[in-house]
This record gives C-alpha cells, sequence and structure tokens, in this order.
C-alpha cells in the first residue's frame, strides 16, 4: 500500500495500480476508489495482477507513485502514474512498449476512480444513449442522446449497469468532486448503486473510465491523462456543487475564436434546387449593406446557402462550382461572387463566406466516389436521407475520405474556386458516420482521430476556422473542437468556449439564455422546407421588423453576455438565473417569459426592451416602443456623447433625450434601434 499526501488531500494506493480511497481533511469527508477486486482488461480479456510484472516507485519530494507494467503473455509494457497537486490527482497512462502490435483497448473492470457511499451526497451527469441504426425519418442513424440527471443518491433509482456518461461529479455543498479526462469519446462511466438493506434506492455513486481505445487504425491515441479533483466554492456563491463543476471545465477549454464573439454571424440562403435563387449575390450584397447600417457598422459573417451548383444541398461532396443563377450574367459569375466578397469586407466590415457539407454524398456528382462511402455491415452503402423526392444521400466516411486523400483534393479545389477568408461553416459535420470494412470497423473514434481533426487542421493551417451545424448527436468532447455551432443551447460549461446560435423560435427565454442568428434569411419569397432546415419565412424588407428584433434583442445581448465570465447557471421548471464575474444577473420567469438583465445599477434588458453598453457604444432598442429612464454605466456618467436613430440606409443625428442624474430619458420608438457614441 502507497500513500500520497499534502495539506488538503490523504491518498492511499494499492500495490497495483489503482486509488484505495481518498480523504479531504478539510471536511473530513472520506471517498473511495476502487475495491480490492479491480482488474486491467486487455483487448477485452480480464487479466490478473499476477500475470504482471509491476514495479512501483515512490518520489515523494514529488507527491507522485508509478508503476512500470509488464504483461508477460506479449511484452507490453506501461507506465501508471499518480501524482498529487493541490487539490486534486494526476493520473497519466502511456504504452511504452507494443512489440506485437496487438493492444487495441484498455479497460478497467470493477475500478472506479471515485466513488461516494454517502447517500446525503448529489450526483449530475450527462447520460449518452446511441439511437437506433436504422434510418431515422428525415434523415441519419445511428446518432447518439445526451440526457442531463440531477439528483440525490439516496432519491435516485439504481442503475441496472454502468451507464455511458460525457460529464459527471457528486457533490454535498461543500465538496465538488469530479474526474476530468482527455479522452475524447465517451470518457466516463457512472452508476447509481442500491442498498441489498433499502431495494430500489440508491446509496452509491461511481464514476470509472471507459474503454481507452488505444489505436486507431495504425496510429496509437496519446497518453491517457485524467484528474480527480476535489473541488470546493469557486464561484463565490458560498456552496460548491455542479455549478463549481461546470465552471471549473470551462475554464479548462481553449477560448472561442475572437470573430465569433465580436460579429454579428448569419447564412444568407441564396438557392435551392426546387425553387431556385432565393438571394442573389447583387440582393446579398444589400442584405449586408442594410444590417451594416442597422447595427451601427458592427462586425458581420455572413455564409451562403446554396452557393455552389445548382444550390442547396446539390453537387456534394464536390464544392467547386459557382451557381451562375445567382448571378445577373451567369457567364461571370466567379467574377460577381468576387465583387460581393471585396465590397463586403471593405465596404461594410462582412466577412462573406460559405456553407458547405462534407459529409454528404450524392451519385450524380462529379466527385461521386464509392471508395470513400460508409458501409453497413452486409456491405451495402450507408444511406445518410432518402426522399420521396427521390433525394439520396449517403454518408461519408470521414477516415476513408482522408485516408485516400480525397477530401484534400476537394478542399484544395474548393479553394481555388472561391475566396475563403478566416472562417467557413461546414454543415452535419459528424463523428458518427460508422463503417464495416474489410480491415476493421471505422466508428466514432476514428471517425473524429483519424477522420474530422485532420480536415479541421487541414482548414487551420491555411487561416481557416472552422464551424458546424450543431452538436450533431455526436458522442464528444465538445470543447476545443470547435469555436461556433450554428444550432446551440448555451451552458456554463461552454460559454465563451463555443459559440452558438439558439431557436428560429425566438423568445425572451432563449434570448435571455444568450442567442445568436440561427435563421436563415432570404431576400425574395418563401422557400419550400426541407427537412431539419430553418428560414425566415417570406422576403427580406417584409420580414424587416423580425429581424432586427433578432439582432437587438438576442444577438446584441448575446454578445454582451460573451465579453464576460459566467459563473453561475441555475435552471428549473419555472425559472432560469444566471450570474456573470462582474455582477451581471439574468433572471427569467419561463411560464410569463419575463426577462431582467441587471448590471449593478444599470438595466441592461427589461422584457423586450434594452440598453446595452459595447466598446464605447450604447446600443438602446425596444420591440413594442417605450419612452423611459435608463441608467448610465458609471464611466458614460461625465462622458461626452452623440445620440443616432439607426436604420437600414445609415443613421440620423437625433438629440430629443434627457441628461441628468446619471441617467437618459430618451423615447425609443418600435423596432428603431438608437445608438450613443462617446464623443
Amino acid at each position: 500500500m502507497y500513500k500520497l499526501e499534502n495539506e488538503l488531500l490523504a491518498v492511499q494506493l494499492y500495490d497495483w495500480p489503482g486509488i484505495k480511497d481518498y480523504l479531504y481533511k478539510a471536511s473530513n469527508t472520506k471517498l473511495l476508489g476502487s475495491g480490492p477486486d479491480g482488474k486491467l482488461a486487455v483487448n477485452g480479456k480480464a487479466t490478473e495482477w499476477e500475470e504482471w510484472e509491476i514495479a512501483a516507485s515512490v518520489e515523494a519530494g514529488l507527491d507522485k507513485v508509478s508503476y512500470l507494467l509488464h504483461w508477460r503473455h506479449s511484452g507490453l509494457r506501461m507506465n501508471m502514474e499518480y501524482r498529487l497537486e493541490q487539490n486534486m490527482v494526476k493520473v497519466r497512462v502511456e504504452v511504452q512498449a507494443d512489440p506485437a502490435g496487438s493492444l487495441e483497448r484498455l479497460d478497467w473492470l470493477n475500478q472506479p476512480l471515485l466513488a461516494c457511499e454517502q447517500p446525503d451526497f448529489s450526483f449530475a451527469r450527462t447520460e449518452v444513449h446511441q439511437k437506433s441504426w436504422k434510418l431515422i425519418p428525415g434523415g441519419g442513424r445511428g446518432l447518439y442522446d445526451r440526457k442531463h440527471a440531477l439528483e440525490k443518491i439516496s432519491d435516485a433509482i439504481p442503475d441496472h449497469a454502468s451507464v455511458p456518461t460525457m460529464h459527471t461529479c457528486v457533490f454535498d455543498g461543500q465538496l465538488c468532486c469530479f474526474v476530468h479526462t482527455n479522452y475524447p469519446v465517451i470518457p466516463l462511466l457512472s452508476e447509481i448503486a442500491g442498498d441489498e438493506r433499502y431495494p430500489g434506492r440508491g446509496s452509491k455513486y461511481r464514476i470509472s473510465l471507459n474503454t481507452y481505445q488505444y489505436r486507431v487504425r495504425s496510429k496509437a491515441m496519446e497518453p491517457l491523462e485524467l484528474k480527480i479533483v476535489f473541488q470546493t466554492d469557486l464561484n463565490g456563491d458560498g456552496i460548491a456543487d455542479e455549478c463549481d463543476y461546470q465552471l471549473w471545465m470551462n475554464r479548462q477549454f481553449p477560448d472561442a475564436h475572437p470573430m465569433y464573439k465580436e460579429a454579428i454571424w448569419y447564412k444568407v440562403f441564396n438557392a435551392e434546387k426546387k425553387r431556385g435563387v432565393l438571394t442573389s449575390f447583387k440582393e446579398m450584397l444589400e442584405i449586408i449593406r442594410q444590417i451594416h447600417h442597422i447595427t451601427g457598422g458592427m462586425p458581420q459573417i455572413a455564409y451562403m446557402t446554396g452557393w455552389q451548383f445548382d444550390g442547396h444541398d446539390t453537387g456534394y461532396p464536390s464544392i467547386n462550382r459557382v451557381n451562375p443563377k445567382l448571378a445577373e450574367n451567369p457567364d461571370r459569375a466567379q467574377e460577381e461572387l468576387l465583387e460581393l466578397v471585396r465590397r463586403a469586407r471593405e465596404e461594410y466590415n462582412c466577412i462573406v463566406s460559405y456553407h458547405i457539407n462534407l459529409d454528404d454524398a450524392y451519385r450524380d456528382t462529379p466527385d461521386w466516389s464509392p471508395d470513400i462511402i460508409s458501409h453497413d455491415p452486409d456491405g451495402a452503402k450507408r444511406i445518410w436521407i432518402d426522399t420521396k423526392e427521390g433525394h439520396r444521400a449517403y454518408h461519408i466516411s470521414h477516415t476513408k475520405d482522408v485516408e485516400s486523400g480525397k477530401v484534400f483534393e476537394r478542399i484544395d479545389q474548393f479553394l481555388q474556386t472561391v475566396p475563403v477568408h478566416r472562417t467557413v461553416h461546414i454543415d452535419a459535420f459528424r463523428n458518427t458516420n460508422a463503417s464495416w470494412e474489410e480491415d476493421g470497423y471505422i466508428g466514432p473514434v476514428e471517425e473524429l482521430v483519424c477522420g474530422m481533426k485532420p480536415i479541421i487542421a487541414y482548414f487551420n493551417e491555411r487561416g481557416i476556422d472552422v464551424t458546424t451545424e450543431g452538436q450533431n448527436g455526436m458522442p464528444i468532447e465538445d470543447g476545443g473542437l470547435f469555436s461556433a455551432y450554428w444550432h446551440y443551447s448555451p451552458s456554463l460549461m461552454y460559454h465563451g468556449k463555443i459559440a452558438g446560435g439558439g431557436s428560429v423560435d425566438m423568445d425572451a427565454i432563449t434570448w435571455g439564455k444568450g442567442a445568436s442568428f440561427d435563421s436563415d434569411i432570404l431576400y425574395r419569397g418563401e422557400p419550400s422546407r426541407l427537412p431539419g432546415e430553418h428560414f425566415l419565412s417570406n422576403d427580406f424588407k417584409s420580414k424587416w421588423n423580425q429581424i432586427v428584433d433578432i439582432l437587438y434583442l438576442g444577438s446584441m445581448l448575446y454578445r454582451f453576455y460573451l465579453s464576460r465570465e459566467m459563473v453561475e447557471w441555475r435552471e428549473n421548471e419555472e425559472r432560469v438565473d444566471i450570474r456573470y464575474g462582474d455582477g451581471v444577473t439574468v433572471n427569467i420567469v419561463k411560464a410569463t417569459e419575463q426577462l431582467a438583465v441587471q448590471w449593478g445599477s444599470v438595466t441592461i434588458a427589461d422584457n423586450d426592451n434594452r440598453f446595452i453598453p459595447m466598446d464605447n457604444h450604447i446600443y438602446m432598442y425596444s420591440r413594442g416602443g417605450t419612452d423611459r429612464a435608463w441608467t448610465l454605466p458609471e464611466d458614460w456618467n461625465k462622458a461626452e456623447f452623440r445620440a443616432y436613430r439607426l436604420s437600414g440606409n445609415g443613421k440620423q443625428r437625433i438629440d430629443s433625450y434627457q441628461r441628468a442624474d446619471g441617467s437618459i430619458q430618451i423615447k425609443l420608438e418600435p423596432h428603431v434601434p438608437v445608438l450613443l457614441e462617446k464623443i
């Protein structure tokens, strides 16, 4: 038995690589690790510790125990290192030699990393459940659902088996304990265990490692690293609970690319095959122009949907032909697109980019290749969507696409065809395109590591950041892979790390939580609806007020949120309460859709009214009109500023307001923004 100890924690380890128990000294809280019957499985086969030569070494000065393991059966050698650092135990598992080249996976059997046998503790977890392999109506199969649970251990129903888990923690108000690992695909297992004395009631909660798939195709995964963390109150609310876990996790992820926090971003629906052109290049520039003026010149990112071949969802996997119907002169389509991109950037501070698809393939396209299509177990090509109109698409195996080099050829053709600046949007980009091949099964780990990541890296190496449709039923860690999702539900864990959309049917609840613009804008009439697509119905002019509502009630408020750290999020059936690190509070009453956002004495949002300070400006807006006084931020009290009424055609200076006692009294007309600008 070995022991690691500092002023916060005392940790006991077995003679074999496994933690027996933990003592958190400040509260005298004892949690368990593995029982004495824990085992290690190699390629699915359980081994006994007697089969291993184990050489353990203790480095007291470093608070570290290392186990050198040699499996006599194959010569496999590994190092498992346990290091105590302040309030956490860091574990590293590294394969040092695999002479037979046979190691595929490791499993820890009956060996939880953290076990809480105190039923008064609560737990929070995100469960991951796979859907059916049959074709789901509307397209897709093999996707995953996530279910969030928050409950007291003694109130929970015991699990029949370990549950695949993305995130989880246990807490009692004084202490919040959890496991974080660098393994990207369903990293954990969790289990609510019962008590024989009280059948049907939970009494224990266990957190274990899921399978560590060491080999993906011919590549070895990076060493497995994990942390077992004992966290006290981190966000300053006086208790330690799931919010502290989520905030801790948030701080581990890289920040989202700044451009998604600084810009208004949206899609323009340009064309679809059945209805033809819905927004031409010329009309798109007009949309960009008016949004530029109505937002006071705020940076924009506008993604074109249906810019290629014959419109939306045509031509894939090819992405090297500009849709000629979008141009005034079809023979000059490429030149007109270049002109659109140039003018948007130079005149309206807007990046024009593209909605593309690397997930779907159609037979009637130039780059159709059966070699990159996923296969079902019977060898059939995997269908992604199959409509009554004969609109059939097949899954592309990203792994096979990368290994063949074909995807990089198509990306190069794309980059040679159109100007791509800083960002691109890849629709429906998933790691769930499993394929059963003669040389082995290609699953979610292969699709992520050998497929998606090399594609993302290829764009990144060319200075292009990648956004995608959404979480898309993927069983992966979201943080750090993409900066932005188009369809996205905000959370404390990913605030500022993943920027995102919201809901087409936006309301005070959605806006209050934080939402960007996830509807496609179109200039002409309403298009036909395809499954899963989102549009602002009717034409640009008739929907102008709705567009401005979304910009000011949603996007502007979300941009205000993204400029600060979120530290607390509490939600139940009745309300949502959010707190940011600089004192901004958000309170939402769900039944009545009431929204109140305060920054000390400054009211930021009052139902459908906005007063948003950002970047030496204050953006004021009212959906229904209002005439009221607004408290100015402290740094505006003595500042000189001008006021402008904004429209789609520019700004007009106004002087019809009163300023007194650190406030401004101004009448806001319905759907007409007012901009205060420091001189």
